[in-house]
């Protein structure tokens, strides 16, 4: 048994979004233009029974880490989001909760009902790149006031905000007025990311194929683009060493996000999908299996084994 107890748990809820972020693995790049990525269960959602067969596993720890991630979807455009809140503290009520949103989504009481929610060891994370004239070059389709608003009514209502922001050649000038402007509105805190694609090519084409976005249309499989892929000849300890797993939007338990992308990128896929499902592809399924099940699959000690 790899995982003696659970320290950390992302849940990425759902493949729904508001948003059309160029980068984003919701979508491929092919030819220039952007599309729907073919091998992606757009509109689909964690049911509640498999996030509360999660959190009442007796492995997690009394203040386990909760992130609500977005590789490909909104956390917060679960219908049910509030609900998943609720489970989560039924089960854990010193969780520590990172919720992490591009903020225009929701109305601004919801924001004040999450913060009364909250626990004040809990965050949510507003992920907002650049001021009205500049969030909306990477966080397309996201709406400045909208965002502003729920932002207000989420920290005048008690919930602990951060600001995220990541680094643009059109948002760098802007840094400072952007933790100014959060600080004045009660902000507990402002993060300055630097941009992994910085002083490459794939930022530069990933905006410009937004450009010519078509929003219903999905790549046609064998798009594989090489330009884009990362070599990776070894796995990191990471989960491990974090005693950390992910939940994907179909409720399949993976030691984290990257794992969960390779699934459905057509540079990994091939490799890394009979890595993970073997003969059996609902070994890691919590609609098959209970977690503890999951945990204690040979898979992870393969796993374990193929680390540096």
């Amino acid at each position: 048994m790899i995982y003696s107890q659970i320290s950390s748990i992302q849940f990425d809820l759902n493949v729904i979004c508001n948003a059309f972020c160029p980068g984003c693995h919701r979508y491929a790049v092919v030819d220039d233009e952007m599309y729907l990525n073919p091998y992606l269960p757009f509109n689909t959602s964690v049911d509640l029974s498999i996030v509360e067969r999660v959190m009442e596993n007796t492995r997690l720890i009394d203040n386990v880490v909760v992130d609500m991630v977005g590789l490909v979807g909104e956390p917060i455009a679960h219908n049910e989001f509030l609900d998943i809140v609720d489970i989560v503290y039924r089960h854990r009520p010193n969780a520590r909760l990172h919720i992490h949103t591009n903020g225009g989504l929701r109305s601004a009481e919801f924001f004040k009902q999450l913060a009364r929610k909250l626990n004040h060891k809990s965050w949510v994370i507003f992920s907002i790149d650049g001021l009205q004239d500049t969030n909306h070059k990477y966080r397309i389709g996201v709406i400045w006031d909208k965002v502003m608003e729920n932002a207000k009514a989420y920290i005048d209502a008690g919930g602990n905000a951060i600001w995220k922001s990541l680094d643009f050649p059109w948002n760098s000038h802007q840094k400072e007025d952007m933790q100014s402007l959060s600080n004045d509105m009660g902000f507990k805190g402002f993060r300055w990311e630097k941009n992994r694609d910085a002083n490459t090519k794939w930022m530069e084409k990933w905006v410009k194929a937004a450009e010519k976005f078509n929003q219903k249309t999905k790549a046609k499989p064998g798009y594989k683009q090489v330009l884009y892929q990362q070599q990776f000849n070894h796995i990191k300890n990471r989960c491990f060493d974090d005693e950390a797993i992910y939940i994907n939007y179909q409720g399949k338990v993976l030691p984290c996000c990257m794992f969960n992308a390779s699934l459905t990128d057509e540079c990994y896929m091939d490799e890394m999908t009979p890595y993970i499902n073997e003969n059996n592809g609902n070994w890691n399924s919590l609609e098959h299996n209970s977690l503890e099940e999951v945990m204690n699959n040979k898979w992870w000690h393969k796993l374990y084994g193929h680390l540096d």
